[in-house]
C-alpha cells in the first residue's frame, strides 16, 4: 500500500484533552493495526486512518466512554478493524489475520460494542469475510475472460462509471456498450457454470446439485443453414436443463430456455423446428409491434433495433468483413437481455424455415444495403447449396420490418 499523507490529528486538534488520550493509543493501535492485515509496513497509515475516523466521529463517544480507558480502547479497536477490512478489500489481501483474531478477541476484552456506539460505517466481520472471499471468486472468474471483456465488467460493476463514461472512453455508442456488456456477463456466468462451479455452487450462484455436471453434446445430420460447413451439434445443459444447437465452425443458431416447447419430442431436427417456431414468434413480434413477452418473466420488454456499426463495436469479433443489423430486447422487470442479429433473424422466419426443409444444404447470403421502392433497404437472404434456389428477404434498413421475400427456384 502507497504510503499518503494525511493530516496529523493530534497536533491540528483544538481539544487538547482529546488529543492526548489518542497519542496514547497510537502505539497500541499500529500493533493492532499489524495484527490485523499481517503488514507491518502499512500499519502506521491504518493506524493514522483509525485516528482520523475517531476524530470525525468523536461525537459519537459519551463524554462517560471518553474518560472510561476501557470502553475508550474498544471504540478505538472496533474503528481499527473497520478501517483494516476496507484495506483488505481494497487491496485484496489475505484476510486469514482477520479471522485469527475474530476468534481471539473474546479471550483479550477487545469485543466489539453495541452498534448504536460505533461509527456510522461499521461493518459485520462475518459478512466482510463472506464477501471477500467471493470478491476473490468474482477476480478469478474475471481473469479467465478476454482482456476487453474483462476491462468493460470491471468499468460498469465494480467501478460503477456511468455507461456515457465508458462509452466515450472505448469509442463506442451506448447502444453498442451495452451488447457488449451483455456478452460479457453471459461469458462470466459460463465461467461460473463450469471452470469454477464447485466455488460458485457453495454460495448459491448455481444449483448445487447440477454445477459441473458438463453439456452433452450430439453431432446431429442437420447441414448448418449460415456456413454450410458443419454438421449442428445438439447440446443439453444439465445445470439449466437448456437445449439447443450451434454449429461448431461459425453461430449458434437455436436455443429457447423454456424446455416444455420441446417436451415429449427426441428427434433433433423436430426441437429444433419448435425452437425456431418459438423465437420467430418472439423476435418478430418484438420487431414488428416493439413490444415482446419476456422469455423468464413474462413482463413487456424493451425493444430496440441495433446497426451494423453498433454491432461491429459491441463485439470482440467480427462475422466476416461486416457487421449485422440486430435487435436488442431488455425487460427491465427482472433485468433479462437477448440480442438476435439479422442471420438468425431470417432464419427464424417461416419462409426461411420452409425454404431450408426443402434444399438441406444453404448458406446465409450476408446482408447488403439496397433501395427498394424509395426506401433505404437491407437485402439478405439464403442461397441453395445444390443449385441456384435461393431466398431473398428484403427489411427495412432502420426498423427490420421485412419489405418483401422473393423465393427463386432453379
Amino acid at each position: 500500500m502507497v504510503a499518503q499523507e494525511k493530516p496529523d490529528i493530534i497536533s491540528q486538534s483544538p481539544d487538547s484533552s482529546f488529543k492526548a488520550l489518542l497519542a496514547e493509543e497510537r502505539a497500541r493501535l499500529v500493533r493492532l493495526c499489524a495484527r490485523l492485515t499481517g503488514n507491518p509496513g502499512t500499519a502506521e497509515d491504518l493506524a493514522q486512518e483509525t485516528l482520523l475516523e475517531a476524530w470525525r466521529n468523536r461525537h459519537k463517544l459519551f463524554e462517560e466512554d471518553l474518560t472510561n480507558a476501557t470502553n475508550r480502547a474498544k471504540w478505538l479497536s472496533a474503528i481499527a478493524r473497520n478501517v483494516c477490512l476496507r484495506w483488505a478489500r481494497s487491496y485484496g489481501r489475505d484476510l486469514a489475520h482477520l479471522t485469527q483474531y475474530t476468534l481471539s478477541a473474546a479471550n483479550e476484552g477487545e469485543s466489539n460494542l453495541d452498534l448504536d456506539e460505533l461509527p456510522s460505517d461499521e461493518y459485520n466481520l462475518e459478512v466482510e469475510l463472506e464477501r471477500s472471499e467471493l470478491a476473490r471468486l468474482l477476480d478469478r472468474a474475471l481473469a479467465l475472460l478476454p482482456p476487453t471483456t474483462r476491462a468493460v465488467l470491471i468499468e460498469r460493476y465494480i467501478h460503477e462509471s456511468p455507461h456515457a463514461e465508458i462509452a466515450e472512453r472505448l469509442r463506442l455508442s451506448e447502444d453498442a456498450l451495452v451488447q457488449r456488456l451483455y456478452r460479457g456477463k453471459l461469458a462470466l456466468r459460463r465461467v461460473m457454470e463450469t471452470e469454477l462451479h464447485a466455488e460458485a455452487a457453495a454460495y448459491g450462484l448455481v444449483d448445487p446439485q447440477r454445477a459441473g455436471e458438463e453439456p452433452i453434446e450430439q453431432e446431429t445430420r442437420i447441414w448448418c443453414p449460415m456456413c454450410n460447413k458443419c454438421r449442428l451439434i445438439k447440446y443439453y445443459e444439465p445445470a439449466t436443463r437448456r437445449a439447443g444447437f450451434t454449429c461448431p465452425g461459425c453461430w449458434h443458431i437455436a436455443g429457447h430456455p423454456h424446455t416444455q416447447i420441446w417436451e415429449g419430442l427426441h428427434s433433433p431436427r423436430s426441437i429444433l423446428n419448435r425452437q425456431l417456431v418459438a423465437l420467430s414468434a418472439f423476435y418478430w413480434s418484438a420487431i414488428n409491434s416493439g413490444k415482446a413477452r419476456c422469455l423468464m418473466c413474462g413482463h413487456l420488454c424493451e425493444t430496440r433495433i441495433l446497426t451494423s456499426l453498433d454491432m461491429l463495436h459491441a463485439f470482440d469479433y467480427q462475422y466476416g468483413d461486416n457487421g449485422y443489423h440486430g435487435v436488442f430486447i431488455h425487460c427491465n422487470a427482472c433485468e433479462f437481455e437477448d440480442i438476435n442479429l439479422l442471420p438468425h433473424l431470417t432464419i427464424d422466419l417461416p419462409e426461411a424455415q420452409q425454404f431450408w426443409r426443402q434444399y438441406a444444404r444453404v448458406s446465409w447470403l450476408p446482408e447488403r444495403e439496397i433501395d427498394y421502392a424509395g426506401q433505404p433497404a437491407l437485402l439478405s437472404g439464403f442461397q441453395s447449396a445444390g443449385d441456384s434456389a435461393r431466398l431473398d428477404v428484403v427489411y427495412q434498413r432502420d426498423t427490420l420490418k421485412i419489405l418483401g421475400i422473393h423465393e427463386t427456384t432453379c
